[in-house]
């Protein structure tokens, strides 16, 4: 299951949620049927009735959840989505959940560590590589970063000079 938002609260009387999304595309909302909610307590699948955009969020009818009692109980609750429902992205962009994992490997073959997280900065993203003895920052930037291939787990990089040593 992706994650796609977070409820962070109910709007209205007839049980409306008002979603954060965790997505670049909170269009996405509008063309769902159904989506899962966890919260601490469940998991249920529920069908979408209604998205749309909110002043930067989504605001969510469900067709189950008929009045702001109900609604109540899904604040907190994140709204995920099979795999096979994901967006197509452009060739040469990745999801970050994609990206998180793979092994990292200089363009001499190298091992440097495996990617524990993306930080998204205003200029670029910047991958988080641990490696054997401590972690380094990787920027990705095209001039850095060659290849990446999801089906073998790597991602290829050039060395620039200073790079590991940051």
């Amino acid at each position: 299951m992706i994650t796609i938002g977070r409820i962070s609260r109910v709007r209205g009387l007839k049980g409306e949620v008002v979603v954060i999304p965790l997505t670049d595309d909170p269009k996405r909302f509008a063309k769902l049927k159904k989506v899962t909610i966890s919260t601490d307590q469940t998991t249920q699948e529920l069908m979408v009735e209604k998205a749309k955009e909110f002043k930067g969020k989504v605001l969510l009818r469900l067709k189950q959840v008929e009045n702001p009692t109900e609604a109540k109980k899904l604040v907190g609750g994140f709204i995920q989505i099979e795999r096979d429902q994901i967006v197509k992205l452009p060739a040469g962009r990745y999801f970050i959940f994609d990206i998180i994992g793979l092994e990292v490997l200089t363009t001499n073959g190298e091992k440097i560590g495996k990617i524990k997280e993306v930080v998204s900065l205003p200029a670029n993203d910047v991958y988080l590589v641990e490696g054997e003895k401590r972690q380094y920052d990787i920027p990705a930037i095209k001039k850095v970063v060659k290849k990446i291939d999801l089906k073998k787990k790597q991602m290829i990089i050039e060395l620039m000079e200073g790079l590991l040593d940051l």
